[in-house]
């Protein structure tokens, strides 16, 4: 009786921590954290423009997936620009952001501040709202390819938030 109780209090942890896990997984998180001029130029960005910052590592199927999404969406935006760099190659930026994971992404404002933090795949329709909050806009009428199954419209002002949300085809 006390392992089957045992058993069953493990399995409920587990799928706690599961459903925790996923809930938060690919979700922006706001932090308050500022990247440097020289830790914008070790990850080899210039400083002075709105970046997505992806840390990756090498063989991590997700990390390709979340570069695919940021090329997606930052072709809307072509004033932001895409690094992904293996957090082996910056630990010292890797180390000081408390990066955990890979794939981590950052949302840099051009100033360097931290628009908002994302540990796994992001969601296209909460990146999409976090680039057009920081400032540079699309151009009118341009749409980008996501997925297979997802695409990113161009906001537009005249929807509200929720419907400019990633929509499945």
């Amino acid at each position: 009786m006390t392992n089957a109780l045992v058993i069953l209090a493990v399995v409920t942890a587990v799928a706690l921590f599961s459903a925790w896990w996923k809930r938060r997984d690919g979700r922006v998180r706001s932090v308050s954290d500022q990247f440097t001029p020289d830790e914008i130029q070790a990850v080899g960005a210039a400083p002075g423009v709105p970046l997505l910052l992806e840390f990756t590592a090498p063989n991590c199927a997700p990390c390709r997936a979340t570069r695919q999404v940021l090329d997606d969406v930052s072709a809307l935006w072509p004033d932001v620009a895409v690094v992904a760099i293996d957090v082996a190659d910056a630990m010292t930026v890797v180390k000081a952001h408390h990066v955990l994971r890979a794939p981590t992404t950052f949302v840099l404002a051009a100033d360097g501040t931290v628009r908002g933090r994302i540990s796994g795949v992001p969601d296209p329709g909460e990146l999409a709202d976090l680039l057009e909050d920081d400032g540079p806009k699309p151009p009118k009428g341009r749409r980008a390819r996501v997925s297979a199954d997802v695409h990113v419209e161009a906001p537009s002002r005249a929807l509200p938030r929720w419907a400019r949300r990633s929509k499945v085809a």
